[in-house]
């Protein structure tokens, strides 16, 4: 559909992502391990290890070995934004904030209430965690956090009776296949 030479949206995306992971390394303040981003997803261990690596070999990353031998036998890697990734992730905001403001004066008549730059500033891989540890955490009115739960719930109730549903069919449908065997 686009041409090759297009790569707006391929590095919008990449954009995208450099932002969601530097922001979280910022978001630790005593270094980000491998641990803590596989807590955010079910992301394969040699992913998460290659893309720190190529950060760190780019010079967006630093990294500190502490020796924790007495534990775990390895050192543990902790990653910080070095100053190198600090202006890139300057860069990548001014740089989507453009495009956001682009977007907005393209399409006048969207009413998004999106604060593109506060989520710029602060999107992270927190919200790939536990969707109900991640509601917990928010600082807002424990009210507002039982309506939300309650939707949540609301919502999983009904995909759960979907799924009974789906499987009572297919349990009918093999039950069949086997008498007629």
């Amino acid at each position: 559909m686009w041409p090759k030479e297009f790569k707006f949206f391929q590095e919008f995306f990449d954009d995208f992502r450099l932002i969601f992971i530097f922001n979280t390394v910022k978001d630790f303040q005593n270094g980000l391990t491998y641990y803590d981003l596989k807590k955010y997803g079910n992301i394969p261990h040699s992913k998460i290890y290659r893309t720190m690596k190529a950060l760190e070999e780019d010079g967006f990353l630093s990294v500190k070995k502490e020796d924790l031998s007495n534990e775990s036998g390895r050192p543990k890697h902790l990653f910080f934004l070095s100053e190198k990734g600090e202006e890139k992730l300057a860069e990548l905001r001014f740089k989507l904030t453009n495009i956001f403001k682009f977007i907005k004066l393209r399409f006048p008549q969207s009413s998004s209430d999106l604060d593109y730059e506060k989520f710029l500033n602060e999107a992270t891989f927190k919200v790939w965690s536990n969707p109900v540890d991640f509601i917990l955490s928010q600082d807002i009115p424990v009210e507002e956090k039982l309506s939300v739960l309650s939707e949540m719930e609301s919502d999983i109730l009904s995909i759960l009776e979907k799924v009974r549903k789906e499987k009572k069919k297919i349990e009918k449908k093999i039950g069949l296949k086997i008498e007629m065997s």
